[in-house]
């Protein structure tokens, strides 16, 4: 019985404060390489081997498994051009030579075993002998009629040494009963091109020989590869290939997996092993979520139960029970209890789409049984979902802002944001451009339009006025005698507001200029006959039209910059 958990994740709530360039990190894929941690015999149970086997009897190099060497390890390659996440990686040097980028050409670590060879990869390569070999062999016995693993292989000796004498080798050699083959213990290598008997090798997977399952990973000296961290070391590398063979369940079988420099020991090679892949079961099922979340999101993300099958003679009905805390049918999409393949078909997907409620739920499961008949009975597999709440987006910008430049230093525009479903992106628009930043830096007065979209493509958006004046301050003195200068009443950074009013009074009382809207031309005239007024002090109000919030408490708080002042009027 196997088991596939998926751990919760915390669900972050965000609070930001926009008043700074949007500080975003990517997180390069990259390959990584760990070796020595763990025995040969560790990586392979706890590494390679998944459902429907029981293995034993684990050598490496024909001895003892439990030892610590440096051409096994554990490779991490999520989202890099080797195809497989993750597994067990197999070296003809020390297995850190596959981390990458691909910066050398002819790249040889640790290795330099002569004589160290397999007798298997020795028929291959006849009349060349093998050196450096790692030689990794268990038995097994499968619960299904099949047993299968799905593999990457790769060489620095890509494409300088193809059809060359110089040609690493490996081989996936299987015996047991009903298998009659060519190598030791009458095993066969099922190490071969798809629907073919011939081996994968250099001279059989290359840019002219096989070319669909190859994949050229550069020189070592070229752009982009020599600097690109998800690519491997190796010059050149297979497509992800299955190996698989028809077995008989319950019965015993021995697989050696073997990998060996060829003539030489320099231009290292590799062998990807993808982990738990190593299995045999008449079905499997794996859960995922859309997009690699570990948790499934009310409304927002999709899920998916994904059956396999090995026997594709016949229709394949697959029963189940779905159970768990979220209700069928109601917390999500109606599941049914069954799924029928139908013949020459090796899978089919059940799909989960999750119910948007406005219940504040603690996170909720969907889990399903799988009952299936092997050779010794019957088994039963499990896959699980998480169904948790979603938050939405939030965001809140302030009514108005009022900057000035000059005294306030750079702008600070605050605002609150959170809820969503990463990953995020921001819009900003003032109407002419728009910016993928958290903040923007205005230099004139302008509406702002702020954008945030979420994971789950939800968009929220928030508008606010960005005001750009600086304080009224107060003129004493103006000569309207046309010589162009000071000509007219303008207070020092009045042209900061658009359409302010002013009114200005004599020094009896009575209004001889007033006007909304001003334009910032007042000659000294009054403004019901047009003569010119009298030299003389006057009393002056200007209010302009703009309103303060004070929005870092997103207060409406309004603060009207009226000045008021004498005037000295000098012709």
């Amino acid at each position: 019985m196997s088991m596939k958990k998926y751990s919760e994740m915390t669900l972050y709530k965000y609070s930001t404060v926009l008043i700074a360039l949007l500080l975003s990190s990517v997180l390069f894929a990259q390959i990584t390489v760990t070796s020595n941690t763990m025995t040969v015999e560790q990586y392979v149970q706890n590494v390679l081997v998944g459902a429907g086997v029981t293995i034993s009897n684990v050598q490496y190099n024909g001895g003892s498994a439990n030892v610590t060497v440096s051409q096994v390890g554990a490779f991490s390659a999520t989202n890099s051009t080797i195809g497989i996440n993750n597994g067990l990686v197999m070296a003809t040097g020390d297995a850190q030579l596959v981390v990458g980028p691909n910066n050398s050409g002819s790249t040889t670590l640790g290795g330099g075993n002569m004589g160290q060879n397999d007798v298997d990869l020795d028929v291959i390569v006849n009349p060349n002998g093998t050196n450096d070999a790692c030689v990794i062999e268990f038995d097994f016995i499968p619960i299904g009629d099949s047993v299968k693993f799905n593999y990457v292989f790769g060489s620095e000796e890509y494409l300088e040494w193809v059809n060359s004498s110089f040609n690493d080798v490996f081989g996936f050699f299987l015996s047991g009963p009903g298998i009659t083959g060519s190598y030791s213990n009458n095993a066969v290598n099922i190490a071969t091109i798809p629907g073919t008997n011939t081996a994968v090798s250099i001279n059989n997977v290359n840019n002219v020989s096989n070319s669909s399952y190859y994949i050229d990973n550069g020189d070592g000296f070229s752009a982009p590869q020599n600097t690109d961290p998800t690519v491997t070391q190796l010059d050149g590398i297979t497509v992800v290939l299955e190996a698989a063979y028809a077995v008989q369940c319950n019965q015993t079988y021995h697989i050696k997996l073997a990998i060996a420099d060829a003539g030489d020991t320099s231009f290292d090679s590799g062998v990807f092993l993808e982990g738990g892949s190593f299995s045999s079961a008449g079905v499997s099922v794996e859960a995922g979520i859309a997009n690699g979340d570990t948790l499934l999101y009310e409304g927002c993300n999709s899920a998916y139960f994904a059956f396999a099958i090995s026997d594709t003679t016949q229709d394949f009905t697959v029963q189940f029970d779905v159970v768990g805390s979220a209700t069928n049918g109601v917390d999500y999409n109606q599941i049914p209890d069954s799924l029928t393949i139908p013949a020459g078909v090796s899978s089919d997907t059940i799909f989960v789409n999750p119910t948007l409620d406005t219940l504040n739920d603690p996170n909720e499961d969907v889990t399903i049984y799988i009952y299936y008949e092997t050779c010794s009975g019957w088994d039963t597999l499990i896959a699980s979902l998480t169904i948790t709440d979603y938050v939405p987006l939030y965001l809140t910008l302030p009514d108005s802002v009022n900057i000035c430049p000059e005294l306030d230093g750079p702008f600070l525009l605050e605002g609150d944001w959170g809820g969503g479903l990463q990953p995020y992106s921001f819009s900003w628009s003032d109407g002419s451009s728009t910016s993928n930043s958290t903040s923007v830096a205005p230099f004139a007065t302008q509406d702002y339009y702020l954008s945030i979209t979420d994971g789950c493509g939800d968009p929220i958006s928030d508008t606010t006025t960005v005001w750009v004046q600086c304080p009224l301050e107060e003129i004493n003195i103006f000569t309207p005698n046309g010589d162009g200068n000071n000509d007219y009443f303008i207070p020092v950074n009045l042209d900061d507001y658009p359409n302010p009013t002013i009114v200005v009074f004599n020094r009896w009382g009575k209004i001889v200029y007033e006007m909304e809207n001003y334009q910032y031309n007042w000659d000294g005239t009054n403004y019901k006959t047009g003569n010119e007024l009298n030299d003389g002090v006057y009393f002056y109000v200007v209010t302009p039209n703009s309103v303060k919030y004070e929005y870092n408490e997103h207060k409406k708080e309004e603060v009207r910059r009226t000045i008021s002042g004498y005037v000295h009027l000098i012709r």
